[in-house]
């Protein structure tokens, strides 16, 4: 009779799961921002101050950690299975003792806690197909209402800001919002489309992913779109490789990522030639940037300024690096740099260490098992190493590109025979 009324309660709240899931993936993407905080959003506002959003942000935390702590024997293997994004964390949290701003930083680790816990939720809760089946409604959901709010409403869905152009944001803040979450979203229907046997529901998927292209196009993100069509050729050639030797899985890891950043930075200063009036966001605009953060990082090599100080309002550092880059920068704009400014080279390393082997391991299933899944963890990874020349997405207290990519990291130890291709 117990095992009965278990059953049952946990059939009870399954739809609440998935509702808690897809609400909360909406808004860590910043979707529906701009009705929450007023259509005037949409330049680079840092973080942005809401007591709805926070508030919102506290009870995900708080419903994500108690879902967890049913089933603690779960959660305990997934936060074993990587022990470098545990260290890390630990890390931001003890770089209060550091810190340059010791309440700032205190806030953040708690956020980046509560972010993490939501992604080992969703790792540990869910398979590779219902976790893209709860992107797929997530990102459904954004491409719809993206469509809508450009058409209907378009003081909404079309940036009115001189520096970006009349180019669609869609549900979000920014254009760079709706470019890469129509990254993610293409890469989710594309995968629904190659594991669905109903042809109904695969023209369905097809569809969405065709949209989200014209949603990429539409934001005028030019990154995003280099993403989808380099990410889209390199799962076609993988697909038709197969390998059991360890060296030639290394060579073409490199091969890869080397021609992953090569055609990420021609690219984007390709782009900055087409917008001349980008120039502040564009890569040549950031070098000068970088020159400056640099000698920061010299300063404090090991440890950094603490998590999340750096670019703070309130910050000694982040002030005097916009007495001289008049256009206030709001990150480093390269992942690699930011991180190495909040935790130093200590911190950049765990991560680099623990995203090549997950790149490596990825890569070597799939070349050998045809696993579908460690396809999925190889690209989005693949796509987050070359996303951080540019954008900040790493170890982001509350970034929807960082919690998937924790979410896939996690993920990676699960075992199910349906995720291989032909099952």
């Amino acid at each position: 009779m117990s095992l009965n009324y278990a059953s049952s309660m946990k059939f009870s709240i399954r739809p609440f799961e998935h509702a808690f899931s897809v609400v909360s993936l909406l808004l860590f993407s910043q979707g529906f921002y701009a009705i929450i905080l007023g259509g005037s959003i949409g330049g680079d506002e840092g973080d942005i101050d809401s007591a709805f959003l926070r508030i919102a942000f506290l009870l995900i935390y708080a419903i994500s950690f108690a879902l967890l702590a049913f089933r603690s024997q779960r959660t305990l293997y997934f936060l074993k299975s990587n022990v470098w994004i545990t260290l890390l964390v630990l890390m931001a949290v003890m770089s209060i003792s550091w810190s340059t701003l010791p309440d700032v930083t205190f806030r953040k680790a708690i956020s980046l806690i509560g972010t993490t816990f939501f992604a080992v939720y969703l790792a540990s809760r869910y398979t590779f197909k219902e976790q893209l089946k709860i992107y797929g409604w997530s990102f459904g959901i954004a491409v719809v209402c993206s469509l809508l709010f450009g058409i209907a409403l378009p003081q909404y869905g079309i940036s009115t800001f001189e520096a970006v152009g009349e180019s669609w944001r869609g549900i979000y803040p920014h254009k760079n919002g709706l470019g890469q979450n129509m990254f993610i979203s293409f890469l989710t229907f594309y995968f629904l489309s190659v594991i669905s046997s109903d042809k109904k529901q695969k023209l369905l998927f097809q569809a969405f992913y065709g949209l989200s292209i014209i949603l990429t196009i539409l934001a005028q993100s030019g990154t995003s779109l280099m993403g989808i069509i380099f990410i889209f050729t390199t799962a076609q050639v993988l697909n038709s490789l197969s390998l059991t030797s360890k060296k030639g899985v290394l060579t073409i890891l490199l091969a890869v990522i080397a021609a992953s950043l090569i055609l990420f930075v021609f690219f984007v200063n390709f782009e900055a030639l087409l917008n001349a009036n980008d120039k502040d966001i564009t890569l040549t605009g950031r070098t000068p940037l970088w020159a400056t953060l640099w000698e920061f990082m010299r300063a404090r090599p090991w440890l950094g300024f603490g998590y999340g100080s750096f670019f703070d309002g309130l910050s000694r550092e982040g002030n005097l690096v916009w007495k001289v880059h008049t256009w206030v920068p709001i990150h480093a704009h390269n992942g690699y740099i930011h991180l190495w400014l909040q935790l130093g080279v200590i911190g950049l390393g765990t991560l680099i260490f623990g995203y090549v082997k997950c790149l490596f391991t990825s890569l070597s299933r799939y070349l050998t098992s045809k696993n579908l899944r460690m396809l999925w963890v190889f690209l989005f990874l693949l796509y987050t190493v070359t996303l951080n020349i540019t954008e900040v997405s790493f170890l982001s207290s509350q970034g929807i590109v960082w919690i998937i990519s924790l979410v896939a990291i996690y993920s990676m130890k699960e075992k199910d025979a349906n995720e291989y291709i032909g099952s």
